[in-house]
């Protein structure tokens, strides 16, 4: 999708009727242009296994928004029981056997719901006796601002999820474009040095847009040196990797990384195609793009799990790993921004500007003065970290479930955004994770605490 600007977050401390209005039909719209997209005999597929089936994504943020709205007391009741109760349903299973199968509406019922729902939630923005002054996460409205951006996070969990449908159920849009597919390199990659440095992890209290729990916090680490890869694993540099015959020696994954390839006889990347045996050198796997199938990007960013960037790190060798997250912090501190918190008007792959990746460094405009290429955005950049809180973590009331039941070693932390990424996701401060076998828009970039060879 082509988007020359969509719009920012709400301003906490400047609320307005239309500027409310104006971001939840952006954000309403981009979900229905998205699953217009599919085939509607495809809605009820399950195209991962982890996942419920598309009929559920379809209703889940318009049921969010009435349960968290009742919750916060904007509204005195719900809309419809079952189907508020049952698209509200979120899962985060360890194995396929972990998910509840569910008899699910149809897509003419989560269709009127849905209507029904953006009527509900414009009728109450035309009613809402705004405050004067700034917004916290104590008022009522922080439900609806929680909601409408809610609803983008599973714009792009949607869109992850259709991605990986059959292309003969999808049909790209009109006014979706891709990147161009350039074989020739944006930029060639090397090692940058980082001398040690105190870092500040954690959301600074006075931006005034909305965050989420585990944003919330201060916490300052001491940053060794460290040497960092100044552009993301391209195709091209993975590709190498999988005719090496990594998805099937041992020694490059963890023993959970292995365990997950080994039961489910992974063989490469998931958005990697038509991928003949490793050993057949000259082979060259294709690509699945959102709604094709399309010549393998080598320079576009490679998209894998955790265990797969993990295991190519050890592929290098080295002590190659992944970034922290303080390190990346220190990292993109000096990534060009606009004005606030905001940064997904400076060139960077972020907010749609194209409904795919990019070639790596792309944009020179968005180069840290270090080197650093695509500090934001492009894709997810998966972290050595596990998801953890910051100091003085507390559970929103109205979401208590959002952070607090994944600070585990279960869960890896990606940081940067996604070309998919929009509102407050596209925000430096956001965190996110995942299981370290679930799917998203997302790569990685090397690090390391030794001196790289090359």
């Amino acid at each position: 999708m082509k988007i020359d600007r969509l719009h920012p977050p709400p301003q906490l401390d400047n609320l307005s009727r239309h500027g409310l209005h104006t971001y939840f039909r952006e954000g309403w719209e981009l979900e229905e242009q998205l699953f217009a997209s599919v085939d509607p005999g495809a809605l009820n597929r399950q195209p991962d296994p982890l996942r419920h089936p598309l009929i559920f994504y379809y209703g889940h943020s318009a049921a969010f928004f009435i349960n968290k709205l009742r919750m916060a007391g904007l509204r005195p009741r719900g809309l419809d029981d079952h189907l508020d109760t049952l698209l509200a349903r979120g899962v985060d299973p360890a194995t396929r056997d972990d998910l509840t199968t569910f008899a699910w509406p149809s897509k003419t019922q989560v269709s009127n719901y849905r209507a029904n729902v953006y009527t509900i939630v414009s009728e109450l923005i035309n009613a809402l006796d705004l405050p004067q002054g700034p917004v916290d996460a104590g008022n009522p409205l922080w439900a609806l601002l929680m909601a409408l951006e809610h609803q983008r996070i599973h714009f792009e969990t949607s869109s992850v999820l259709i991605r990986q449908l059959p292309t003969a159920c999808v049909a790209k849009p009109d006014m979706w474009d891709y990147a161009s597919c350039d074989r020739s390199p944006a930029v060639e990659p090397r090692w940058l040095e980082y001398a040690p440095k105190t870092v500040t992890v954690g959301r600074p209290a006075a931006l005034a847009q909305y965050y989420w729990d585990n944003e919330v916090g201060s916490l300052r680490v001491d940053v060794d040196r460290f040497f960092v890869r100044s552009t993301l694993v391209t195709n091209a540099e993975f590709l190498e990797f999988w005719r090496a015959g990594g998805y099937h020696r041992r020694e490059f994954w963890s023993d959970r990384g292995w365990a997950w390839r080994s039961r489910h006889e992974v063989t490469h990347p998931r958005f990697w195609v038509d991928c003949e045996p490793a050993a057949a050198t000259a082979s060259r796997p294709r690509y699945r793009a959102m709604f094709d199938t399309l010549a393998l990007p080598p320079h576009w960013p490679v998209e894998v799990n955790a265990h797969e960037a993990w295991a190519y790190c050890a592929y290098i060798g080295n002590r190659t790993r992944l970034p922290s997250e303080a390190e990346y912090m220190r990292i993109t501190a000096t990534a060009p921004l606009t004005a606030g918190d905001c940064i997904d008007h400076h060139g960077y792959n972020l907010n749609l500007r194209y409904a795919s990746a990019r070639a790596v460094g792309a944009a020179s405009s968005c180069t840290t003065p270090e080197g650093l290429a695509d500090p934001f955005g492009n894709v997810w950049q998966w972290l050595v970290d596990d998801f953890y809180p910051l100091p003085g973590f507390t559970p929103h009331p109205y979401y208590r479930d959002f952070s607090a039941p994944y600070f585990d070693r279960d869960h890896a932390m990606l940081k940067g955004g996604s070309w998919a990424s929009t509102g407050t996701s596209a925000s430096r401060w956001y965190r996110l994770w995942f299981r370290h076998h679930f799917y998203q828009h997302a790569g990685f970039r090397l690090a390391s605490s030794a001196t790289p060879e090359g």
